[in-house]
């Protein structure tokens, strides 16, 4: 009997992880024509506790910490201790593991199949090969590759500096991410307000705060749930398997899922967000009633051509454009310009976030470097 039900304990394992791989992946780092994937399991009790990033590169005498060393100098909110070739001590937003458990290395040709390695300073990177680590000393997590994960976000793919328009007085700033998508890709219809207030704010009275004063936005809620929220003509409203997530954290990379709305009570610099689909809240464009993805008026005032883009985009615009940024999935701006035809032939394939700086507001693109 005990056979069959590890029997089948692993087949749902496999069923499970079939469903990350390399498409999955949102944040990428380095560059190069070989790809690593690397998945950390803090094993806490934070949803979510298991994350996972890309890796590009081109050397043939790469380890796993060289990787992990990357991967933190382009995440400033992820810190690692690596002694003697053996990952000590690891840090990341708000998963801090003491040191007196261990981190266990793994490896393996996918996300479901990995085994023990021989530490991160001492594994080599091999092109399309996934790589792990845990944390914990018990049986149970010493035996258990990471869990599925969730694809990693940068923390530095939206500052708070980019808000153009603030809601509310006060001396504290928060941001509030709405996301009406659902699925992983789709970034477009992805929004948020910056609110300022003084003290606390619950998540109610956030939301309250921007419906008072943002005409074109809406939001019904009961038994501490959202029921319905509106945008413009974009709705979301809870029904069978849709339903409204909540979410806090300080940054893209940090959203910690909360229960229900009671949960949450925003203090300086601390964000809400709210998702209609399974993802967390993804990269958002400043919501305003002229500026809103695919499905409202902001593709009417701004076009990008041609997307995907070998040398040079176009922007086609009737509006007064103040500046124009592009930014690395990373975060880093890579290009500035105040023309419309901008020359991308710099840039390494990939994709790429436009950023459009008008009179009215500002908003956010998605395009793809062939």
């Amino acid at each position: 009997m005990r056979k069959i039900y590890l029997f089948f304990l692993l087949l749902c394992m496999q069923f499970l992880w079939a469903q990350f791989t390399e498409n999955d992946i949102r944040f990428w780092i380095g560059t190069g024509s070989k790809k690593a994937y690397f998945i950390a399991d803090f094993n806490d009790n934070n949803t979510p506790k298991s994350y996972a990033w890309g890796y590009r590169f081109d050397s043939n005498d790469l380890t796993v910490e060289d990787m992990m060393n990357d991967i933190v100098a382009a995440e400033p909110k992820m810190s690692i201790d690596i002694a003697t070739g053996f990952l000590y001590s690891f840090t990341y937003n708000h998963h801090t593991p003491g040191t007196d458990d261990y981190w266990i290395s793994w490896s393996g040709s996918n996300a479901g199949n990995m085994t023990w390695n021989n530490g991160v300073g001492y594994t080599s990177l091999e092109d399309g090969k996934w790589y792990g680590l845990t944390y914990g000393t018990d049986d149970i997590s010493i035996n258990t590759p990471p869990s599925t994960p969730v694809a990693a976000y940068s923390s530095q793919w939206y500052q708070p500096s980019q808000i153009t328009n603030w809601i509310g007085t006060g001396n504290n700033k928060s941001l509030v991410v709405i996301d009406f998508g659902t699925d992983q890709t789709n970034t477009t219809d992805s929004f948020v307000f910056g609110i300022q207030y003084d003290g606390t704010i619950s998540a109610e009275q956030a939301l309250q705060l921007i419906q008072n004063q943002a005409s074109y936005f809406n939001v019904a809620s009961g038994n501490n749930q959202i029921s319905s929220i509106t945008l413009n003509n974009l709705t979301g409203y809870t029904s069978g398997s849709n339903s409204w997530k909540l979410y806090k954290g300080k940054d893209l990379s940090s959203w910690q899922k909360k229960a229900d709305l009671s949960q949450i009570q925003l203090e300086n610099n601390e964000w809400l967000g709210v998702s209609f689909g399974e993802r967390r809240p993804s990269i958002p464009t400043e919501a305003t009633n002229l500026t809103l993805g695919t499905t409202t008026s902001t593709q009417k005032v701004f076009s990008i051509h041609p997307n995907p883009v070998s040398d040079f985009i176009h922007i086609e615009t009737t509006e007064n454009i103040k500046e124009i940024n592009i930014y690395s999935v990373t975060g880093q701006k890579t290009i500035t310009s105040h023309v419309t035809r901008i020359n991308l032939q710099s840039l390494n394939s990939g994709v790429y976030f436009v950023e459009i700086k008008a009179k009215s507001g500002s908003t956010t693109h998605k395009i793809v470097k062939k």
